[in-house]
This record gives C-alpha cells, structure tokens and sequence, in this order.
C-alpha cells in the first residue's frame, strides 16, 4: 500500500532528489486506473461487483447466457416468460440498459412441445423480436423490431417441478449486429411445456401413404437409435416432430442428455438441429448409397 500511494504523494516533495519524470509517469498510470475502474461501474455494473467479491477470476462458461445487441456486449440478468412473450433484459439496478423480446402473440402455434426452431426463408407464422438499448443520457434510447428472417432455436426441458432448462440460440440480420446464445435456468414452467395444440392423427396421416416415401426409408426405433447410436451415425435420416414438420439430414451424434443430432444443409454451410425424444412422432434412416 505505500508502494502504491507514494507516487501520489512525491511530486508534493521537492527538493528531496526524486526525479520528477517517473512520479508523474507513476501518478498518470494511478490516474488511468481510477478512470478504469469508474467506466466498469458506470458500463458493467455486474462485472465490478464480482471484481469487488472476488469472483474476478472465475471464467465464464460457454453455457452462459450471452451475446451482443446492436454491437454491443449483451448479458441479460432478468430471464422470464410474460404470458406468451420471451423476456430478456439486462438491468442496472432499476433502470433496464438492454432488452431483447420475443412476442410470440400471432405464432401462438410455435407455443408447444419441448423445442421452437426456425430458419430464414421458413413458412408460417413468425415471432416478432422486438430490441431496445439505452445507453446513457446523452444518447437517445433505441427501439427496432424484426418480424421474420431471423435464426431462433429454443429447447426446452422441465427440471423438478418449478424449474426449466432453456437452451437458447438466436441470430439476427447483420443489419442489426444482434445474436444471444447459452443455456439458462428459469424459475416456474411455461403452461404450454410439453403440450401440444394439435390432435396427434396429423402423426398418423404423414406416414399413411407410402407412394410419397422415397424408396429406402425405413423406419427406426428411437429406443434402438438411442442405445446404439454409433450403427446410424452418418446415414441419411428424417424426422417428423409431433408439430407435424420434418427434417431431412444426416445424423451426426446422440448427445450425453440423448438428444438427436441432426445435420442439415444450409446453401454452402451446414446447421445442426437437436431434437428431444419427447418430440419426435417418427424417425427413418436410409442406408448411404
């Protein structure tokens, strides 16, 4: 401690034989390190409290929670379900600095079973994403709100009885320099977790007719994919959830949680879709020619 407040306190004594020009470069670095520290608790309140606690050096996961909103560094701290709306919001004590809203109140039938995944170019009804940002008094807040064309892949899992584990991967245009992804638990369960809204004859009428099957589809035991998955790792497969849509890739791996890993292409790249159990009304594997 005296190490440090020395220099502060030698540019006051003169005549004492300190040369002057590392005191003053020792009080400008003291000074820089104040200014730091202010800007953290002004930006980053959270961040100064853990450096405060002593948290300062535990890394973050790659589970957190985090992502940037119109460029800039977006960690929401408030995760919540509002009815039908998805609330994330980074707060400051009582004031809210960032939020990112995913107003599901006109896609209302993306609300059920366990998993919401959607894709530029997709059909259907779209939720509406709705950003604001404030960042400080001399900027005006900002308010954007994006319909569709977006990548949003949300899964969801029950844990205990008042708890849910959500996965969270969302990507906006680049116009709007907006993504978020990591994995949260929430407090309480949505009313609609694990239900569905539509009858389960859809499930029946998909597999009915086998003129429109490609040839060589069989279909395949989840119980057997799940307990020996390394036999269809690498075939062409296509799911059918119980929301009635389907996917067509190629498995690529049964995760620790026995999630379905499917691959599906995406113009020169590839996107990977996990599919939970619960959710899948059928799956068919076909032998790579």
């Amino acid at each position: 401690m005296v190490a440090t407040l020395l220099p502060v306190v030698t540019p006051f004594l003169r005549g004492r034989g300190y040369p002057v020009f590392p005191r003053v470069l020792l009080v400008l670095a003291l000074a820089s390190v104040v200014v730091g520290v202010a800007l953290l608790y002004r930006d980053q309140p959270e961040r100064f409290e853990r450096l405060l606690s002593g948290d300062w050096a535990s890394a973050s996961t790659e589970a957190e929670l985090a992502g940037t909103l119109m460029g800039q560094p977006f960690v929401p701290n408030e995760v919540y379900w509002r009815g039908d709306q998805l609330v994330f919001s980074e707060s400051a004590g009582n004031r809210t600095r960032r939020s990112l809203v995913v107003r599901f109140d006109k896609a209302a039938s993306l609300l059920q079973g366990t998993a919401i995944d959607l894709l530029p170019g997709d059909d259907g009804p779209w939720p509406e994403v709705v950003i604001q940002w404030y960042t400080g008094a001399l900027t005006a807040p900002g308010l954007r709100r994006i319909p569709s064309a977006y990548t949003l892949s949300i899964a969801l899992a029950p844990v205990g009885a008042d708890k849910t584990d959500m996965t969270v991967h969302l990507h906006l245009p680049a116009e709007h320099a907006t993504r978020l992804a990591g994995r949260i638990v929430l407090d309480g369960q949505p009313e609609w977790l694990g239900k569905s809204l539509n009858a389960p004859a859809p499930v029946v009428v998909e597999q009915a007719p086998a003129p429109v099957q490609p040839q060589g589809w069989q279909e395949l035991s989840l119980q057997t994919l799940l307990e020996r998955p390394v036999r269809f790792i690498g075939q062409p497969t296509r799911v059918l959830t119980v929301a009635g849509r389907s996917f067509e890739g190629v498995l690529k791996d049964v995760t620790g949680d026995r999630r379905i890993v499917l691959s599906l292409p995406q113009g020169a790249n590839q996107v990977d879709f996990q599919f939970h159990p619960e959710d899948i009304a059928l799956i068919e594997s076909r032998a790579r020619r």
